[in-house]
């Protein structure tokens, strides 16, 4: 039987080998458009340059995700991570843009494959009635990587010494790779019929098609956010918001902190409705707040409903898509949902640029506050209805049960493997005994 613990050694370890892996992002790039200037390279191909990793990475989810499983996942990290030790050496002798452009390609293959694998064995490790919890703990990897990261970027930067990042990104990667080395990783006795699905190049080996509603939720959701990551400098330049804009992401950080400690265990007792409505509302008033406010208090208090809310849609939503997909395909749904998650933060700087230009900064972000509200809308029809019934909700993401493709169970099939349902329907009121088992 599975420990219901959680803080065991090796999910320590994951948790550490997904925060090197997001280091390394956040400080290569605060820095890499100001190299790629150095190159002769326009700020056009400057963000060609940052964005070309997202792009790759997304396509690497897609294409290896399935291999996951059928490679092994501690095999594929390693492969993933070496790989990403061995590219970031090649940044200090990218001497033209097309060779900063390769190098950041590449790269963008070899984190996509990392994170993916990293996401799936702490997926695994993890007890499935607290993997709310659970998740929310490891996700705290990218809440000190967003507050730890440009700061040091934007310091080193400051220093003019591009190597000395470089470096120091290498040097991130060299110590995710020690510490996977040492994580103890259950492995999948995969079928015959697994295997020959796995190798096939049809839509349903590459995609986790129960996961594409809630990743196109997330995606519309980080799309409204990529605004405030893209355009903050500018929007707060000769503005009283100037100042406070240097700590604005300590404070998204701090919303995002406070936030994990609590809303996991909710999600894992009450379902997900109950923490996901509230925080997007929450990030839709701080983003409101944010686009129209000159008072720099008030501001930095944006700041902070903002990371309440981006800590939890990301981490909830892949929590409901690994709760209803089968074990034997962990990696294939958390490829698919990170490749379309990232559509949002890779393609939304430059729609966002287009609606500036078009509109101005303030209307833009009030366009990016209709956005999250879409993307409320679109979590309620996609799922959060679904689950509006009570104590079937409260069973069925305590105990992880799904058909074996990753659908909702019916009610019906809840009754049946519960004897607690039999002669009544479930109801929000009569929540389901702590100790019953579902299938």
């Amino acid at each position: 039987m599975q420990s219901d613990r959680i803080l065991t050694r090796d999910f320590v370890l994951v948790t550490f080998t997904s925060l090197f892996c997001i280091l390394n992002y956040f400080f290569l790039l605060i820095i890499i458009v100001d190299f790629a200037e150095t190159l002769g390279g326009s700020p056009f191909m400057g963000g060609l340059a940052a964005g070309v990793y997202v792009i790759s990475g997304l396509a690497s989810r897609l294409f290896f995700g399935k291999y996951i499983e059928m490679v092994g996942r501690k095999r594929m990290l390693l492969i993933g991570l070496a790989s990403a030790v061995a590219v970031s050496f090649l940044y200090p002798f990218a001497s033209s843009m097309a060779l900063l452009i390769a190098v950041r390609l590449v790269h963008g293959v070899t984190y996509g494959i990392s994170s993916t694998c990293s996401n799936d064995i702490v997926a695994k490790l993890v007890p499935p009635k607290r993997r709310g919890e659970a998740m929310g703990y490891y996700f705290l990897n990218a809440t000190a990587a967003m507050a730890i990261g440009p700061l040091i970027g934007m310091v080193l930067a400051d220093s003019d010494s591009f190597t000395l990042v470089f470096n120091l990104g290498t040097l991130m990667y060299i110590s995710a790779l020690l510490c996977a080395l040492f994580i103890r990783v259950p492995e999948e006795d995969l079928t015959h019929e697994q295997r020959s699905e796995a190798k096939g190049f049809g839509i349903r080996s590459v995609l986790q098609l129960s996961a594409v509603p809630l990743a196109l939720t997330s995606m519309v959701f980080y799309l409204s956010y990529s605004g405030v990551l893209s355009f903050i400098s500018s929007y707060t330049e000769g503005t009283p918001m100037e100042g406070p804009a240097t700590f604005f992401f300590l404070s998204v950080a701090a919303g995002t902190l406070i936030s994990r400690f609590y809303t996991g265990r909710l999600y894992d007792s009450r379902g997900p409705n109950v923490v996901l409505i509230p925080a997007m509302t929450l990030f839709i008033i701080g983003l409101a707040v944010y686009a129209v406010t000159s008072n720099p208090y008030a501001f930095l208090c944006s700041g902070f409903l903002i990371g309440y809310g981006i800590s939890n849609v990301f981490a909830i939503c892949q929590t409901i898509v690994i709760a209803t997909a089968p074990p034997h395909r962990y990696g294939v749904t958390t490829a698919t949902f990170n490749s379309i998650n990232d559509l949002g933060s890779g393609l939304g700087p430059s729609i966002m640029g287009i609606l500036v230009i078009a509109l101005g900064y303030s209307e833009m972000y009030l366009v990016c506050v209709l956005i999250a509200i879409g993307s409320l809308a679109l979590y309620w029809f996609a799922h959060g209805r679904a689950v509006h019934a009570g104590a079937a909700r409260n069973l069925y993401y305590k105990e992880g049960i799904a058909d074996g493709h990753g659908d909702l169970p019916r009610r019906e099939d809840l009754r049946h493997h519960d004897h607690r349902f039999q002669g009544r329907e479930p109801h929000a009121h009569h929540p389901p005994d702590e100790g019953a088992r579902g299938r």
